[in-house]
Parts: C-alpha cells; sequence; structure tokens
C-alpha cells in the first residue's frame, strides 16, 4: 500500500533549502528582524504624523532609517568579509533591541518628541546597515549551490512576507494602544531574532578576504575600493544594480506618502496599516512563486513580468479613491517588488566570489536603501505641496518605461528576460586544445 508523503516532505521536496538546520535558524533570524524592522517604520511614521501632521517629518524619520545603509553598508559589508558574519549580525540586533525598547519607554511616558524619533531611527538604521551585509553574506555558506535560489527566495519571504505578520500585529496594537505599544513588540521580535543568531552553528571567524590584516582603517577601506572595483570591471553585477537602484527609487520608495494616502482614500490609521499589511501579504505570494522556479527560462520570463509590474502597481496606488482599491494596490506592490528583488538577489549570488560576498552584497543594499532613503524623503517634503497621487503615477510611469526599454536594448538585461541568466561569452582558449577553433562560447 502507498503511503503518500507528509506534508514536511513535500514542503521540503518544493523547497530543499529547508533541509539545512542553519538555513532554517537564518530563515527564522530574518522573519522576526525584518518583522521588527517592518512594525517600527509603521509605528514611527505613523506617531510623527501624528505629533507633525506634515509628510516632510514622515520623510525624514524614513530618511534616518534608512540612508545609514547607503552611507555605512560598505563598511559593514567589508567586515562581513573580514569577521565572523554570525557575531556582527548579533551585535546588530542587541543594538535593535535597545533602540526599539528606548523608544517604547519615551513613548508610554509620553515625552516623545518627533527628533526623538529621529534619532532613535539614525541608530537603529546603523546597527542595520552592519548586520544586514553579514545576515544576507550568511545564507550561500550554510546551502549547497544547487539550492541557492530556493534559499535566496525563501529569504525574500522573510524580509518581505514579515510585513504581513509584523505589521498585522502592529497595526492593531497602534489603533487600540498606541505607537509605544508597537516599539515593545519590535523589541520582542529582534530578542526572537537574536535567538535564532545564538543557536547558529555557522562560523566564520575571519572572512576569507582578511588575509590576517586585522582592523585596520586602511585595510577595511582597501577592502572597501577591492569590492567596488570588483562590481565596476564586471558588467553583469553592474547592470543589476544599476536596474536595481533605479527600481527602489522609482517603485520601493513610498512609504513616506503611505500616511496621507491613507488619510485622504479614508480609514487614517486602519487603512494605513491595512496597505502595509497587504504589501506583506503579496509579498509572501511573489515570493512563493519565486522559490518554486525550477529553471532558467521561467525565471527570466517571471523577472519580466513582475519588473513591468511593479511600476504597474505604484500606478493603482496612485489612482485609488478607496481604502479597498489602496489596499489592493499594496498587494499587487508586494506581490511584484519582493519577487523582482529576490530574482536580482539570485543573479547577483550566482556571479559573486564568496570572498567578496559580503562587500558585493553590502553595495546591493546601499544601492536600494539608499535610493529609497532620498526618494522617500524628496516625496515626503513634495507630497505636502503636490499630494501623493501625482508623484506615484509619474514615478509607475517612469519605470515601466525605463524597465521596458532596458529589456529590449541592453544586452545583458535582455538575456536574462529571455534566457534567466547572464549572456554566454566568447573568450580566447588555447588553439592546440580548442581543435584549431580560436574562441571558445562559456559562462564568464
Amino acid at each position: 500500500m502507498n503511503r503518500s508523503p507528509s506534508l514536511l516532505a513535500r514542503i521540503t521536496e518544493r523547497h530543499p533549502a529547508l533541509l539545512y538546520a542553519d538555513f532554517r535558524r537564518v530563515f527564522w533570524n530574518a522573519f522576526f528582524a525584518s518583522a521588527a524592522f517592518w512594525t517600527m517604520l509603521l509605528a514611527r511614521g505613523w506617531l510623527v504624523f501624528e505629533l507633525t501632521g506634515q509628510g516632510a517629518w514622515v520623510g525624514a524619520v524614513t530618511f534616518a532609517g534608512m540612508v545609514q545603509l547607503a552611507l555605512a553598508g560598505p563598511i559593514g559589508g567589508a567586515l562581513a568579509d573580514r569577521l565572523d558574519r554570525r557575531l556582527i549580525a548579533i551585535g546588530a540586533d542587541a543594538v535593535g533591541i535597545v533602540m526599539a525598547a528606548g523608544l517604547a519607554a519615551v513613548t508610554f511616558a509620553g515625552v516623545v518628541e518627533p527628533w526623538h524619533v529621529l534619532v532613535f531611527a539614525s541608530v537603529d538604521g546603523v546597527a542595520r546597515a552592519f548586520g544586514t551585509p553579514a545576515e544576507q553574506a550568511i545564507v550561500p555558506n550554510v546551502v549547497r549551490e544547487e539550492h541557492l535560489l530556493n534559499a535566496v527566495a525563501l529569504s525574500g519571504i522573510t524580509r518581505h512576507g514579515s510585513r504581513l505578520a509584523g505589521p498585522l500585529l502592529g497595526g492593531a496594537l497602534l489603533a487600540t494602544i498606541g505607537a509605544g505599544a508597537v516599539f515593545a513588540l519590535s523589541a520582542v521580535f529582534l530578542t526572537l531574532a537574536l535567538q535564532q543568531l545564538l543557536r547558529l552553528e555557522y562560523r566564520s571567524s575571519w572572512g576569507p578576504g582578511a588575509g590576517g590584516r586585522g582592523l585596520a582603517v586602511g585595510a577595511v577601506v582597501r577592502d572597501i575600493r577591492e569590492g567596488v572595483r570588483y562590481v565596476v570591471s564586471e558588467p553583469r553585477l553592474l547592470v543589476v544594480l544599476v536596474l536595481v537602484g533605479f527600481h527602489c527609487g522609482a517603485t520601493m520608495a513610498f512609504d513616506s506618502m503611505m500616511p496621507t494616502l491613507a488619510t485622504a482614500v479614508g480609514g487614517a490609521d486602519v487603512t494605513f496599516s491595512a496597505i502595509i499589511v497587504g504589501i506583506g501579504a503579496g509579498s509572501i505570494v511573489g515570493t512563493l512563486v519565486v522559490s518554486m522556479i525550477r529553471n532558467d527560462a521561467a525565471l527570466g520570463r517571471v523577472f519580466f513580468l513582475v519588473g513591468l509590474g511593479s511600476g504597474l502597481a505604484i500606478f493603482v496606488l496612485g489612482l485609488a479613491t478607496t481604502p479597498h482599491l489602496a489596499v489592493t494596490g499594496g498587494v499587487l506592490a508586494g506581490a511584484t517588488q519582493a519577487s523582482f528583488m529576490a530574482v536580482t538577489v539570485v543573479f547577483v549570488q550566482r556571479v559573486t566570489p564568496d570572498a567578496l560576498r559580503g562587500r558585493v552584497m553590502s553595495l546591493y543594499i546601499m544601492l536600494a536603501a539608499g535610493q529609497m532613503a532620498f526618494v522617500n524623503y524628496g516625496f515626503g517634503w513634495l507630497s505636502d505641496y503636490t499630494g501623493v497621487r501625482p508623484l506615484l503615477i509619474v514615478a509607475g510611469t517612469l519605470w515601466c518605461v525605463g524597465f521596458t526599454a532596458a529589456a529590449m536594448v541592453l544586452p545583458e538585461v535582455r538575456s536574462l528576460v529571455r534566457r534567466g541568466d547572464f549572456r554566454r561569452t566568447l573568450v580566447p582558449v588555447d588553439v592546440a586544445d580548442a581543435g584549431m577553433r580560436p574562441l571558445a562560447a562559456r559562462e564568464e
């Protein structure tokens, strides 16, 4: 009598990365840490909007929390290639706990001011700038190469799908108890994340690029330069990173406008929370689809569809006139944006040597977070004068046009769309070994 496989067996068959104990710990660490971030983003944005009534302040606080990834991220990436990546991530989570608990304390005490939120967001952003490259660089170290796509996609679920779990609980607390309770919830999430890192068996003591040179400032600066030179000299990485920066600036830098949009369509904090939760729900669906892709051709088709869909989703948000339409736009944005980011991380990880992985991923994060930080700040300020709708519609349109043009004109992007992989390039080989053929095609 044939027995059908258990639910666990079916899950691990589709998601083999979950067979690795350390990956499961990294998965849950990222889930809880990301849930903490999204709850903080939710509460900080609404709190300063309540305190000031200005979108500019929401943009400033969002900017303060994200810009550190652009400013300090490359340093964090260099350290992730020199030190134990696990210990760096542990330190980052510990600082995050202190910041969340401190912000909860001043909010519960009734003495919170907008500048308090700004300062706490800045320090928390620095911690994430050091921790995020280390956490992402660990993933390829705890799974085999053939399971990397699945691992990266599942990691995307933790980062983006936690927008559902965190804000769902945080939104309920925000509407009933207030922002202080949401900050306390964020501290709890980070404590759970820290617990997973403490159980991690993976160690890197010294990164492959350390070379026994210690942590002198000059050595770290040289490491950063080496990472930048590698990206600039590698056209495959460069084109993906430019796309990611453009994508994040045009389609993912709308957080500072959501309180204003929620107020405009009706429902205030309830609608605001629902939009954030909708983004998380869409993210889970999108990244689950990516995680089950088994061939490069399908990956390429998904890459194009979700890339174009990212701009269309922002267009829907810009046209929304009711809470239901705004939440629908959030779901579409989450599904397409999370999928696009997961696919681009796979492309980057495929061609990055492990000795440079921390630095390359820090540059990826720097471009993504940097664009989101600056554009969020600009949109928050502009929305007080133009309203949010024109900004969302123009940004979505620019991305759709730019991405479609890149897919048609740029050879590397065209190859990613058609083949789901980078171009095969012709490189010189030994004429005698090649049977009198001067060139041979191989993957660079």
